[in-house]
């Protein structure tokens, strides 16, 4: 690269100071440049080197992963996957953006890592550009370029193979259900990303059940391998799929438009079993119950056909007695293998205390009698 001729100022014109243009590869330091740096944990002396996309004048919109310069696609050779440019935080996707006097609109050649004008650089001011490589002296480079010419006909279309990207993942197994799930929820955050319909409600509408769940969502358009790295990446993803908690995954791609807006909406369901533990003291407790629940009913056995006793009450209160001690041994076994308690389990857990009730009432009855 060369290092860019300041030209000389008169009378408070510059002269001699070659114009930038379009394609040129300039390296460039800033305050904003150092404060980024700096958060990456990287030299924030060292500045950037970016590609100029768009020059003062022009208008620049990204949509569905394409740069649009005054309204025309541009035919990109020298990024490393086409239809891979999608916004961020200060150029979002379908919202044109014109370049200001002065200013530049500039992005990497990686697309889908480069932190450049669409987040938080912005745009790069004239005066801090210090080298520059002119397109046109970049033929060097060109035998590691792309031809762009067929890049338009991915417009619309997914770019993931889910099987693909399931075999990065050798450590989880597909799971249809999973598919379904996210796809349900995929769908819903396309219609409506402030949807209340939740991960879990998806999950349960397709009869999908497991003790942990977990769910992961992104934009945009990405190879198999693409979409790995940039979920390992991410701190919070990159945890959830090397948990080794987690045994089921589902995968989903949902197309559509948002505001007029191309988007693509990629999500994953993980779900996942852990034995289950129980305090000492619950299993004692249950125990104990069980054992009390055999000898009271053995003794209020021996009252059947006991003709001083009323035998429709004596009757109720053995098939609750039964009921209460089927329980018992039920919960006692779920624990002993080290199972969850189902939804219906729980349900007869809830019920039990009115079963107590009324067996001491009816024990209480007959009591008396």
């Amino acid at each position: 690269m060369y290092r860019r001729f300041t030209g000389i100022t008169f009378l408070g014109q510059t002269y001699f100071r070659r114009p930038l243009a379009y394609g040129d590869l300039v390296t460039f330091a800033s305050a904003t440049t150092r404060n980024i740096l700096a958060q990456e944990g990287k030299n924030p002396h060292s500045g950037f080197i970016k590609r100029i996309i768009g020059v003062p004048g022009d208008t620049i919109e990204l949509r569905d992963g394409y740069v649009l310069k005054n309204g025309t696609p541009l035919p990109e050779p020298y990024i490393n996957t086409p239809r891979s440019t999608y916004g961020g935080s200060t150029l979002p996707d379908c919202r044109p953006l014109q370049v200001g006097p002065g200013q530049y609109f500039v992005l990497g050649d990686n697309r889908k890592v480069s932190s450049d004008s669409r987040f938080e650089l912005g745009l790069v001011s004239d005066q801090d550009i210090s080298f520059i490589l002119p397109y046109s002296e970049q033929s060097s480079y060109q035998s590691l370029w792309r031809d762009p010419s067929r890049d338009q006909e991915l417009v619309g279309t997914p770019t993931l193979n889910t099987n693909e990207f399931y075999r990065y993942l050798t450590n989880l197994r597909p799971t249809p259900k999973l598919s379904q799930s996210s796809a349900r929820r995929a769908q819903a955050l396309l219609t409506n990303p402030k949807t209340t319909y939740s991960m879990e409600q998806a999950i349960l509408d397709v009869g999908y059940s497991n003790v942990i769940l977990g769910e992961f969502i992104t934009y945009g358009h990405y190879s198999a391998e693409e979409l790995y790295q940039n979920l390992l990446s991410q701190s919070n993803t990159a945890q959830q799929l090397k948990n080794s908690d987690y045994d089921d995954i589902g995968l989903a791609i949902k197309t559509g438009e948002v505001n007029g807006c191309p988007t693509q909406i990629i999500v994953g369901h993980l779900g996942g079993y852990l034995p289950a533990t129980y305090e000492a003291s619950v299993v004692e407790s249950w125990q104990k119950s069980k054992d009390s629940l055999i000898s009271v009913l053995a003794s209020w056995e021996k009252g059947v056909e006991y003709n001083q006793l009323d035998q429709s009450k004596l009757t109720e209160l053995l098939v609750l007695l039964r009921r209460r001690l089927a329980l018992a041994e039920e919960v006692l076994s779920v624990m002993s293998r080290r199972e969850w308690l189902s939804d219906t389990q729980k349900a007869k857990i809830s019920a039990d205390q009115q079963d107590a009730e009324r067996i001491n009432q009816l024990a209480n009855e007959l009591n008396q009698e």
